[in-house]
């Protein structure tokens, strides 16, 4: 009788164990199919909290990549933000003597546009068109130090670089190919730093500057000077200046997803221009938690190890 009560114990428990676990499932395949796709995608990090160890880069070849996640990926970006239109100023838009120069925060000050500045302006975004196979974003956290990935990195076709990073001295870790670099306008100071600012401005060589929008009349004189110090020193550079509509785009994509950071960062938007640009994204110099979700999906690779090849 003992025996009997055992069995139809563990037969109820192995029953209720099956249910639960379909329960799960069909709760799984509910969300995947209720909520947008990228919603989705981000809800996954709830559920997957561990670390991700970069995947060896033997290893790291087309079929880490969902082509498809890729794809989905890429037309969520583009819901919100188009480079072709979205990622620069343009000549066209603005006239030389008469056009002012647009805050993002409300002013009353207004400062004409000057001779510099209209002359770098772009005809059309220098990316207009463009696609590439291989991508590398890379960021400026202390991960990259003693990670030996510059080689890997300089074997992308494109590299997007943030804040106009120190690269000489950790040329092994960061590598040097820098094919769109952003640089932020606050805190520049034009006193003992011109040389060494013009000197980082020429290993762009003739690739791209970004500039981020004009926060308020105080970046002016910022502005005004990396014009004159591009002018002044012939650098061959293809300059984009954001416009401020761009940050509201970026907060819009980014609101859209269950990240909804406090603001977009410029790790946000290279990750959002790179997903418009490029078949494979691989990330460096980031903290997994923010990307997580794309890499368990495959629509990126983050890598957070040292690298032991040096050719994606």
């Amino acid at each position: 009788m003992a025996v009997r009560k055992t069995c139809f114990r563990l037969l109820s428990c192995g029953l209720l164990f099956a249910f639960g676990t379909a329960l799960g499932v069909i709760g799984m395949t509910f969300l995947k199919e209720v909520l947008p796709s990228h919603q989705f995608l981000m809800n996954t990090t709830i559920f997957q909290n561990y670390r991700i160890r970069s995947t060896g880069t033997n290893e790291v070849r087309g079929e880490n990549f969902n082509s498809s996640e890729v794809e989905r990926i890429r037309k969520w970006v583009m819901t919100y933000f188009n480079p072709d239109t979205d990622l620069t100023i343009k000549k066209s838009h603005v006239r030389l003597g008469k056009s002012v120069f647009k805050f993002v925060t409300k002013t009353k000050k207004k400062v004409k546009i000057g001779q510099y500045y209209y002359q770098l302006l772009p005809e059309s975004s220098p990316l207009l068109g463009k696609h590439f196979r291989s991508c590398a974003v890379v960021g400026n956290s202390g991960i990259l130090l003693d990670s030996h990935c510059g080689p890997q990195i300089d074997s992308a076709d494109f590299v997007f670089r943030s804040n106009l990073p120190d690269l000489e001295g950790f040329e092994n870790d960061v590598g040097t190919k820098s094919n769109f670099t952003t640089m932020n306008l606050l805190g520049l100071k034009k006193t003992n730093i011109q040389e060494k600012f013009v000197n980082r401005l020429r290993l762009i060589h003739d690739q791209i500057l970004h500039i981020p929008p004009m926060i308020s009349v105080n970046t002016v004189p910022e502005m005004q000077f990396i014009n004159l110090m591009i002018v002044k020193h012939h650098l061959p550079l293809k300059v984009t200046f954001a416009p401020t509509s761009l940050m509201a785009k970026m907060t819009a994509l980014w609101n859209d997803s269950e990240l909804n950071p406090k603001r977009a960062s410029t790790g946000n938007l290279l990750f959002a221009l790179a997903a418009c640009l490029c078949d494979q994204i691989h990330l460096y110099g980031f903290y997994p938690e923010e990307y997580r979700a794309f890499h368990q999906r495959k629509a990126l690779v983050l890598h957070t190890e040292p690298c032991d090849d040096n050719r994606l």
